[in-house]
C-alpha cells in the first residue's frame, strides 16, 4: 500500500514531528512518500530526519498514483494538486484550531466533499470544525524512546537544586507566549528568585527580536533547535507553555510522561491536558500579574511532579492503521 502525506513544506514546526513520529511506526509495512511545494524555507535537517522513514521531495509537474493521501496543510492549490496526487481515499489532517483559519480549504467545498476523513488532533479542534462532515480525533504521537532519549545527559547538572529551572520548547514566533514569559521572567527577578529558564527551538521572523527582549537577563539560555529536547523538559522543575492558543500542545504531553509538570496558560486544548494543581500550573490567558503565581510555582514542585509518576500515554496507532485499510 501507498501513503503520501502533502505538506507545503518541511521545517521544523510540530506538524514535522507528528509525520516523522507516525512514520517511524508505519514504514516497514507502507510505501510512503512525503512531498512538499515550497522549498523557500526548508530545513534539510528536517528532511534528511524524514528521509528514514520515507521517500521526501518537491512535487512539480509528477503524477503520484497512491492508496491513501493525507493532507496536513490546508492552504495550498488543492484543484491543481488533486490533478497530480490520485488517491483512492483522502485524509484531511488537522493540526490547527480551524477557527483562526480564515479562507482556508476548509472553506473549499471541492476539498471537503473529496475527504473520506478529517482527524483532529484534539478534541478542541473537532469541535470547531465547521463542516458538514464528522471529525475523528486522534492526538498526537509521542516518541516511544522518550524516557531513554531524555536520560541521556543532564543540562542542569551545573544548578543548584535552590534554582528554579524552567524549560521551554516552542518555536520562536508570535502566538507562543514569549510576552508572557517576559512577564514572569520580570517577576521572579523582582522577586529576587533564583531561576534559570532554558529555550529550546528556533524561529523565522521573530526570532532575533524575542531573544532581544531577554538580553537583559543572564538566567535565560536560547539552545536553539535540538534533535532531542527532552533532556531539557526532565531535568527542569517546569515545562513553560504558556501559549495564546495551540490545537495540542506536543510538549505539554511529553513533560507529563517525563514527570515534569506543566505551567501552561488556559487555551481550550490544554484544558484536555493539564488540570491545575494536579498536573500543573494554570495560568489565565489574560492574566497580567504573575506575582500570585509564583507561590504556586515554588511550593508545588514536588508535589506535582509526584502526582505524574503514574502518568501513562499510549500512541494511537491502531485508529490510524483502520484508517489506512
Amino acid at each position: 500500500m501507498k501513503i503520501v502525506f502533502y505538506n507545503k513544506t518541511l521545517i521544523s514546526g510540530g506538524i514535522e514531528k507528528c509525520l516523522e513520529l507516525l512514520t517511524k511506526e508505519i514504514y516497514k509495512n507502507y510505501d510512503i512518500d512525503i512531498v512538499y511545494t515550497d522549498d523557500s524555507i526548508l530545513d534539510p535537517n528536517i528532511v534528511n530526519i524524514l528521509k528514514q522513514y520515507a521517500n521526501v521531495y518537491k512535487i512539480e509537474n509528477q503524477t503520484i498514483i497512491c492508496d491513501v493521501c493525507v493532507w496536513c496543510y490546508l492552504y495550498f492549490d488543492y484543484k491543481k494538486l488533486k490533478q497530480l496526487i490520485k488517491a483512492k481515499k483522502n485524509i484531511a489532517w488537522i493540526h490547527s484550531m480551524p477557527r483562526i483559519l480564515p479562507n482556508c480549504l476548509l472553506d473549499d467545498n471541492e476539498f471537503v466533499n473529496d475527504m473520506d476523513n478529517f482527524v483532529c488532533v484534539s478534541n478542541a479542534v473537532k469541535n470547531h470544525l465547521n463542516i458538514q462532515k464528522e471529525g475523528q480525533v486522534i492526538h498526537n504521537f509521542m516518541a516511544k524512546d522518550i524516557k531513554k532519549l531524555a536520560s541521556i545527559f543532564n543540562p542542569y547538572s551545573d544548578i543548584d537544586n535552590n534554582v528554579l529551572k524552567l524549560t521551554v520548547v516552542s518555536r520562536l514566533s508570535s502566538g507562543k507566549g514569549f510576552d508572557r514569559l517576559l512577564l514572569l521572567t520580570n517577576t521572579l527577578k523582582a522577586k529576587n528568585i533564583r531561576f534559570s529558564i532554558k529555550i529550546v527551538g528556533k524561529g523565522r521572523k521573530r526570532e532575533q527580536e524575542i531573544k532581544d527582549n531577554f538580553k537583559n537577563f543572564k538566567e535565560v539560555e536560547f539552545i536553539g533547535y535540538q534533535e532531542n529536547p527532552y533532556p531539557y523538559v526532565k531535568y527542569a522543575d517546569y515545562l513553560v507553555q504558556l501559549s495564546d492558543d495551540e490545537s495540542w500542545c506536543n510538549s505539554i504531553t511529553e513533560a507529563k510522561i517525563l514527570g515534569t509538570p506543566v505551567i501552561v496558560t488556559n487555551f481550550e486544548s490544554s484544558k484536555e491536558q493539564i488540570t491545575n494543581l494536579e498536573n500543573g500550573i494554570v495560568i489565565d490567558l489574560l492574566d497580567n500579574n504573575f506575582e500570585k503565581y509564583i507561590e504556586l510555582i515554588l511550593n508545588n514542585k514536588q508535589k506535582l511532579k509526584d502526582k505524574l509518576t503514574d502518568f501513562h500515554y499510549e500512541n494511537e496507532l491502531n485508529e490510524w492503521l483502520h484508517l489506512f485499510n
